[in-house]
């Protein structure tokens, strides 16, 4: 086992490792010849970008084996990291690990894109057509994306019950409710609002940015090369790290705020209602009863006046106001409801305050980076002992002289050094000239001697201005065009509309028509989007 976390990451992980803070841990392979995993602890600076802490390779990827890292890490870090929000994959090495060294962490959550790549592999157990399967998948990613915890629990017993009643999604209805329907803290977005956490992309991202950019895409065998390229990558977040404090990045965090600020000045004004001025706000949504509760918060979690994740045009943070709002919920963002609250209501944000502490541990954290792998000191030419003097301060008003007076002011030895000074620096700026004059003259004399080439007649084709090009050759593509799908075959995410028709349809609201008794080709009167077109809803 070889754990790697130098200097930067170990403030780096002091500074972002605190409560409440993300913590994604992850294993990926195809590093090396030996089968050697490697092991990444990441964490989210203030830029919402990930910063690798520590790195672990081990020849297995088990309870043991995350549990000496995570101990090294402890070691080096001084303390143990509590309250942190920890984002793994389906397993639960890293959480039982985590917990024997680190204690429980504040939330548990399982990353969403690995759970609906699982979702999407065990459909094979619905025993139907494609389009069974789609509105199988469909329906409970809509469960998955619910935001009412009371609503969730109810539609889930709606599901489960509905799908163990029919014998093609009985074993489906199986392994869900064993796999995830007694786990629905570690998916659910109802479990996770105000989290702003949904996924560890930050991490996959990381290792596809080492396998791709570093390792050039190819298999690496020598484990050498592969801490090679590791290092580099590392040396790399250093750099950009260092670029996004002293210069600013615009990232895409930055973009989508920019997005949704666009976005509002599109919505109209009258749906903003103050419940409570400065501290609460409603944004009804138009023409529907429903809206969204935008709150202010009493404190901010940081210390300077607007962290990097700010609107400009509205002069706030993600960290200012909180909507009940997917958007606002799971990612580190401002919804577009805060940007037309903080457009028409304009309020006072200046009674929320941050903590006056960890200020000193940015500068320690650009301090480890900078000295990580340049040494400053090394560069300069003169000590700085050597060029500090001292001035002596008076206690009367400093006499302002003009360059005319300090001049006439020098003794009479005093000009004459300084005159024979300027004497020596004209007499070897003209020694230079000199001898540029002479290559120049010599540059001269070559050119004019150089014989002249002889010229080769050409006979001018004179063609009619309008003569016709040649036809280029017609090529034509031999790619055979992809077949288009039907729309209710393939497995994509539900849409709005979607998913209050099959939530509906769970509470036996609308009417379910089955395929083998209805004749599609002459039946004009049922509208489409008011039933469900498959045998029963789900």
């Amino acid at each position: 086992m070889l754990v790697i976390m130098s200097p930067a990451q170990v403030a780096g992980l002091r500074l972002f490792g605190r409560r409440g803070k993300e913590v994604a841990l992850d294993s990926t392979h195809g590093t090396n010849a030996y089968d050697f995993q490697l092991t990444t602890l990441l964490v989210i600076d203030e830029h919402g970008e990930g910063f690798p802490a520590a790195f672990c390779y081990s020849n297995r990827v088990d309870e043991t084996a995350i549990t000496i890292f995570l101990e090294k890490c402890r070691e080096a870090l001084g303390q143990r990291i509590l309250g942190a929000v920890l984002m793994t994959d389906d397993t639960e090495v890293y959480y039982n690990a985590w917990c024997n060294v680190m204690g429980p962490p504040a939330h548990r959550l399982l990353c969403t894109w690995h759970v609906d790549r699982a979702w999407r592999r065990n459909l094979a157990k619905v025993r139907g057509d494609k389009a069974l399967q789609a509105t199988v998948y469909k329906t409970i990613r809509a469960l998955m994306e619910l935001t009412d915890a009371t609503v969730f629990d109810k539609k889930l017993g709606s599901f489960l019950a509905t799908a163990k009643n029919d014998g093609k999604t009985a074993d489906f209805a199986k392994y869900f409710e064993n796999e995830y329907a007694t786990r629905a803290d570690l998916w659910a977005f109802s479990r996770r609002l105000g989290l702003r956490v949904h996924h560890n992309m930050h991490l996959e991202a990381l290792h596809r940015v080492l396998k791709h950019v570093h390792m050039h895409g190819r298999k690496v065998k020598r484990l050498d090369k592969s801490l090679f390229a590791l290092t580099t990558l590392m040396r790399r977040k250093m750099y950009d790290r260092i670029v996004k404090i002293y210069k600013g990045k615009w990232t895409k965090h930055l973009s989508g705020i920019r997005t949704r600020h666009k976005r509002s000045t599109c919505m109209d004004v009258g749906l903003v209602k103050c419940i409570n001025p400065n501290k609460m706000y409603s944004v009804g949504i138009t023409g529907s009863s429903a809206g969204y509760l935008v709150e202010a918060r009493d404190q901010l979690p940081h210390c300077e006046r607007l962290c990097p994740l700010h609107c400009s045009e509205c002069n706030v943070c993600i960290h200012y106001f909180s909507c009940n709002c997917l958007d606002s919920g799971l990612r580190r963002t401002i919804c577009k409801h805060v940007h037309l609250v903080m457009r028409t209501s304009t309020p006072d944000i200046s009674t929320i305050v941050g903590p006056e502490e960890n200020i000193a541990e940015v500068g320690e954290v650009v301090a480890a980076q900078v000295t990580l792998d340049y040494d400053i000191d090394s560069y300069a030419e003169t000590p700085v002992h050597d060029i500090e003097e001292t001035v002596p301060c008076t206690a009367g008003p400093m006499q302002v002289l003009s360059e005319t007076t300090a001049i006439i002011g020098m003794s009479s030895k005093q000009q004459q050094t300084s005159l024979s000074l300027a004497q020596e620096y004209c007499n070897s700026i003209m020694a230079e000239l000199y001898l540029h004059l002479r290559g120049l003259r010599a540059l001269c004399s070559a050119s004019n001697a150089q014989p002249q080439m002889p010229t080769v007649a050409t006979e001018i084709e004179r063609e009619p201005a309008n003569k016709l090009a040649v036809r280029q050759r017609q090529f034509m593509s031999t790619k055979q065009k992809p077949k288009k799908r039907k729309p209710e075959l393939t497995l994509v995410k539900p849409s709005t509309v979607e998913k209050k028709l099959l939530l509906d349809a769970l509470d036996g609201t609308i009417e379910v028509i089955s395929r083998n008794n209805r004749d599609t080709d002459h039946d004009y009167d049922v509208c489409t989007s008011q039933i469900v077109d498959f045998e029963h809803s789900y």
